[in-house]
């Protein structure tokens, strides 16, 4: 049996950084950034469309792209990409808290289209003016933004032609420029103002297509990714050739658990861990960048991360394997119904699991964590009910119910419950004025059957539901918890 790891690690796991927000205008540290395989085409700038949930590291990229300094050292673990050549700047992100940011804020947004503009003249001034180099004559868009926009409207043939030049410039120099969209859902305060700016950066988009060292990335949600009224644009398709979906494997998570651990501040945790990892495991971390690094196989086999984590939380979650893995078991419960969990949940759970353990003789008993699993559940359902304000009505109206359950069943709940008229007051009351993302098209239906399984296929889309195949819907664990919803054989509800 392979060694435990000492208690001190214990203090690792309860200093994880577990920040509910990263804001794409703060760079993170090396030690902090972890680069799975599969987030390649998050990076990459001929991969315009970036997709992904709450908490998968849509901000987290975007902060990459931008910061040279990080940037450049990421070149070395994708170096296919060329990274080193990027010149990224953010065109908009979530900034309220950020004075350095550089591009329009909401507000600027909204009173250049009161004005009268376009939303596709202002992002091409966008683009423009916080380029690598400003077009000779143009107003410091940083001062006076509209001015800005009224220069590129004012003479589309000059604008074109300026749009060449940096692209024959960039092409001379070696380099590439990436304009970085992150955080869209408050581009603007309604979600009729954000279909428009949206519809104006793909025409942006499509136009630089032409161009060889101008590019556009776009990290969004999953929902506006399926939003008929933002992609009703000519060639709209072509921009998401090659999507990328921000997935995390169940290695992945793992593996930036290993370099967040190793790297645990001023703690003496972390040099415990890696400590433990090299005397009693053999696993050597290498320090880069002053950062610790894993070895690869302690990222790449699924084998030796189960060989560590048993060192540290036992082989099971009970007294025997069918209680379950303890290294699958995390994961697996705060996977959505595709079966990815988030780092940001999991990393709260491991948190929670260190600060609730009461073993003297591991890092993580099972009650802790259990704890964490049920903490970690309650984050992201309030997250949900952040991005998705209709999804607080569902889920209430779906309290007490037991999965699996059939469509049928679902239906007559929801339809007992006046849920299909709550949503649609609810759009009409919050529409007007604040960010009213809809359930896909249910509230624009006529007839309250087809509505009501119109949202059972938006929660399989947001992976909220899955099917069995005996045609039945069944909820994972992440959601069920904080839901209400049982299940026979998963984990009692809690307040």
């Amino acid at each position: 049996m392979t060694a435990k790891f000492p208690l001190l690690v214990r203090e690792a796991f309860t200093k994880l950084d577990r920040d509910t927000a990263h804001l794409a205008t703060n760079a993170p540290r090396w030690a902090d950034v972890f680069t799975p395989p599969d987030h390649l085409g998050a990076l990459d700038p001929d991969r315009t469309m970036v997709i992904g949930d709450r908490g998968t590291g849509k901000s987290f990229w975007s902060s990459v792209l931008i910061s040279n300094d990080i940037r450049n050292i990421v070149a070395a673990e994708y170096p296919r990409l060329a990274l080193q050549s990027v010149e990224g700047r953010l065109g908009f992100s979530d900034a309220a808290m950020a004075a350095n940011a550089s591009h329009p804020s909401a507000t600027e947004i909204a009173t250049i289209m009161q004005a009268g503009f376009k939303a596709e003249d202002l992002w091409r001034a966008v683009l423009l003016g916080i380029a690598p180099s400003r077009p000779h004559g143009m107003p410091d868009a940083a001062q006076n933004w509209q001015a800005a926009v009224e220069w590129v409207v004012a003479d589309p043939a000059r604008r074109n032609a300026e749009f060449r030049a940096l692209d024959r410039d960039l092409l001379q120099a070696g380099k590439r420029y990436v304009l970085v969209f992150d955080a869209l859902d408050v581009v603007a305060d309604h979600w009729a103002a954000i279909r428009t700016q949206m519809e104006g950066m793909i025409k942006l988009g499509l136009a630089v297509r032409a161009l060889q060292a101008v590019r556009v990335k776009f990290f969004i949600r999953p929902d506006m990714a399926d939003d008929r009224g933002i992609w009703d644009v000519g060639d709209a398709s072509k921009l998401r050739h090659r999507e990328v979906n921000l997935n995390w494997r169940r290695r992945d998570l793992y593996g930036l658990l290993w370099t967040l651990l190793a790297n645990a501040p001023d703690r003496p945790g972390g040099e415990a861990f890696r400590d433990h990892c090299n005397q009693a495991l053999g696993l050597t971390f290498e320090n880069q960048y002053d950062s610790w690094r894993p070895p690869h196989v302690l990222v790449d086999d699924e084998a030796r991360q189960q060989e560590v984590f048993r060192a540290l939380a036992g082989d099971y979650m009970g007294t025997a394997p069918r209680a379950g893995d303890t290294y699958k078991w995390v994961p697996n419960h705060l996977s959505d119904a595709a079966g990815y969990a988030a780092p940001r949940t999991f990393l709260l759970a491991m948190q929670q699991a260190a600060n609730e353990t009461k073993a003297r003789d591991m890092v993580l008993d099972r009650g802790g964590i259990h704890d964490g699993a049920r903490a970690a559940s309650k984050l992201r359902v309030q997250e949900l009910l952040e991005d998705y304000k209709w999804m607080n009505t569902v889920l209430k109206d779906m309290a007490n119910l037991v999965v699996p359950i059939t469509a049928e069943s679902l239906v007559s709940r929801w339809k007992e419950s006046g849920t299909w008229a709550s949503l649609k007051s609810l759009g009409m009351l919050d529409g007007q004025d604040r960010r009213f993302i809809p359930p896909g098209n249910v509230l624009e239906m006529t007839n309250e059957d087809d509505a009501l399984l119109s949202l059972i296929e938006q929660l399989k889309h947001l992976k909220i539901f899955f099917p069995l195949t005996d045609g039945r819907i069944n909820m994972p664990d992440l959601f069920r918890l904080q839901a209400n919803v049982k299940r026979k054989g998963g984990m009692k509800p809690r307040a």
